[in-house]
C-alpha cells in the first residue's frame, strides 16, 4: 500500500478530495433547498395568477343576463375552441344551458375536475388534464362555472423539480471532479516534500523542502521548516566540530599533564614533587577553563541564554570594563584608550555583552606583543551603534580572518599565552544571539573588530 503523500496514493483518499466531497454535500443540500424554495414560490405565483384570470373572466360574464350570457359564452367558445377557458352554465333546475365542463364540476367556489378538452383520436391520444374550476351562483339562480387547465403550472413544477435535481447532481459532480484534481495536485506537491524528508532522515542533512506552492501559508510552512533544518544542521555541525576540536586540541595539554604527574611521582625530592604538582594543577586549571568556555559557548549557541532582552547602555558598560582591564593591559605592557559616547542604548543581555567586549579586549591583549596600543570606540550612525576594538599589533592575514572565530583556532599558537582559542568563538555566538554583525578588518597596522547593533528605538 502506498504511503501518504506518495505518487501512488489515490487522490480519492486525500484530504483535499474529502474536503471537496464535504463541500459538495453542503452545496447539493443548499441547491435542493434554494431551488425547492424557488419552485414553491414560482408555483404559488402561477396558481395565484391562474386564479386571478378565472376571477376576472367570471366577473366579466356575471354582468350579462341569462340570454345574453348564453350567447356570449357561445361566441367565446366558437371564437377560441382551444382557448384558455372552458364553461358550464346550468339553469336553476340544473339543466345544462351551454358549456363542455362535466356536470360533476357544478359547484360554487373553487374546485377541480379531470377531463379531456377534445375527444381522443389515433393521432392525438390526448390524456385527461386537471382543470381548476370557479363556480358562481348568479342572481336568477343559475350556476356559472369557468375552468382553465393547470397544465402549464404542472409542467412548470415538473421542470423545476428536474432542474433542481439535475443542478444538484451537476454541482456535486463538479465538486468531486475539482476535489479529485485538487487531490492530485496536492499529492504531487506533497510527494516532493515527503521525498526530501526521507532523504534528510537517510542522512542527507543538506536536503531542504521544496516550496509547495498551493498557497502562501504552505510556502511559509516550508520556509520555517527549512530554517529549522538549517538551525539543526548548524547545531549538528557545531557538535561534530566541537568533538573533533576537543579530541585534537586537548590531546596535547592532557598528554603534558600526564607527563607532569609522572615526573612529580618520580621526583627525587619532596620539593621537586610539589613543584611538579603545582605545574600540573595549573595545567588542569587551564583545561577546566577550556571546558567551561566550551560549555558556555554551547549554552549561548543552543539558546540557553535567550532571556528577555533589556536596554543596555554600551557606554557605561564599556567604561566599567576599561576600568577593570587597564591594570591588566598595563601589566602586559599595552596601552588601553577609549572614546565613548553616552546614550548608546541597545536591547540585549548585559552580562553576555560584557563577556563579548571582555573577550575582544582580552584577545587584543593576549595576542599582541608588548607596546601595542588597544583602542575602544563607540560609533553612532542613524539607527545603528557600533563598538570598534582596534590594535596596532601584527594583525591577522586576510586569508585567516574568516577562521579566527572558529573554535580552538589560533593564527600563531606561540602568541596565545595559554589561550584556549575560544574567546572569539564565544564573542561571535553572543553577536549572533543579539542579531548584531561582527566584522574583522585590517587596521593597517593591526586588527580592527567592529560589532554593529541596531539602536534601540526610544518610546515616549
Amino acid at each position: 500500500m502506498a504511503e501518504p503523500g506518495r505518487p501512488g496514493q489515490s487522490p480519492f483518499r486525500s484530504g483535499a478530495f474529502r474536503f471537496a466531497l464535504a463541500f459538495a454535500g453542503v452545496f447539493a443540500v443548499a441547491a435542493f433547498l434554494i431551488l425547492g424554495m424557488v419552485r414553491h414560490q414560482v408555483g404559488r405565483y402561477a396558481h395565484e395568477a391562474m386564479r386571478g384570470t378565472l376571477q376576472t373572466e367570471t366577473a366579466t360574464l356575471q354582468a350579462e343576463d341569462r340570454g345574453t350570457l348564453v350567447a356570449e359564452i357561445g361566441r367565446r367558445m366558437k371564437a377560441a375552441p382551444d382557448g384558455t377557458f372552458l364553461y358550464l352554465l346550468l339553469d336553476p333546475q340544473k339543466h345544462r344551458l351551454i358549456g363542455t365542463i362535466p356536470t360533476e364540476a357544478a359547484r360554487t367556489g373553487w374546485g377541480q375536475v379531470t377531463m379531456r378538452e377534445h375527444p381522443p383520436t389515433p393521432t392525438d391520444p390526448e390524456r385527461p388534464e386537471r382543470m381548476v374550476t370557479l363556480g358562481t351562483r348568479l342572481a336568477d339562480g343559475s350556476l356559472l362555472v369557468v375552468a382553465t387547465d393547470g397544465y402549464d403550472v404542472d409542467k412548470l413544477g415538473g421542470h423545476m423539480i428536474r432542474f433542481t435535481i439535475l443542478w444538484a447532481i451537476a454541482i456535486t459532480l463538479i465538486a468531486l471532479i475539482g476535489g479529485w484534481m485538487a487531490g492530485r495536485v496536492f499529492l504531487t506537491r506533497l510527494a516532493a516534500a515527503n521525498l526530501a524528508i526521507e532523504r534528510i532522515m537517510a542522512g542527507r542533512t543538506e536536503q531542504r523542502l521544496p516550496m509547495i506552492g498551493l498557497a502562501p501559508e504552505f510556502d511559509d510552512l516550508s520556509r520555517n521548516l527549512n530554517r529549522m533544518l538549517d538551525r539543526i544542521d548548524g547545531l549538528m555541525e557545531g557538535l561534530r566540530q566541537v568533538s573533533t576540536d576537543v579530541a585534537h586540541d586537548l590531546r596535547t595539554p592532557l598528554t603534558r599533564l600526564r607527563q607532569m604527574l609522572e615526573a612529580a611521582r618520580e621526583a627525587a625530592t619532596r620539593e621537586d614533587a610539589d613543584a611538579g604538582i603545582d605545574v600540573a594543577l595549573a595545567q588542569a586549571d587551564q583545561l577546566l577553563g577550556t571546558f567551561r568556555a566550551i560549555l558556555r559557548l554551547a549554552q549561548i549557541e543552543g539558546g540557553g541564554r535567550r532571556a528577555p532582552f533589556e536596554p543596555v547602555d554600551l557606554g557605561g558598560l564599556l567604561a566599567t570594563l576599561i576600568e577593570t582591564y587597564e591594570p591588566v593591559a598595563a601589566d602586559a605592557g599595552h596601552g588601553l584608550t577609549a572614546h565613548l559616547e553616552s546614550g548608546a542604548i541597545v536591547n540585549g543581555d548585559a552580562e553576555l555583552l560584557a563577556q563579548l567586549f571582555a573577550n575582544l579586549i582580552e584577545n587584543a591583549i593576549l595576542h599582541t606583543p608588548a607596546g601595542t596600543r588597544v583602542a575602544i570606540e563607540v560609533e553612532r550612525s542613524p539607527g545603528h551603534i557600533a563598538v570598534i576594538v582596534t590594535d596596532n599589533g601584527p594583525g591577522v592575514p586576510a586569508s585567516e580572518r574568516d577562521r579566527i572565530t572558529r573554535r580552538f583556532y589560533q593564527v600563531d599558537p606561540s602568541r596565545s599565552r595559554g589561550s584556549s582559542g575560544l574567546g572569539l568563538s564565544i564573542a561571535s555566538a553572543i553577536v549572533t544571539l543579539h542579531g548584531a554583525k561582527l566584522t574583522i578588518d585590517d587596521a593597517a597596522p593591526g586588527l580592527q573588530i567592529r560589532v554593529s547593533f541596531k539602536e534601540r528605538e526610544s518610546h515616549a
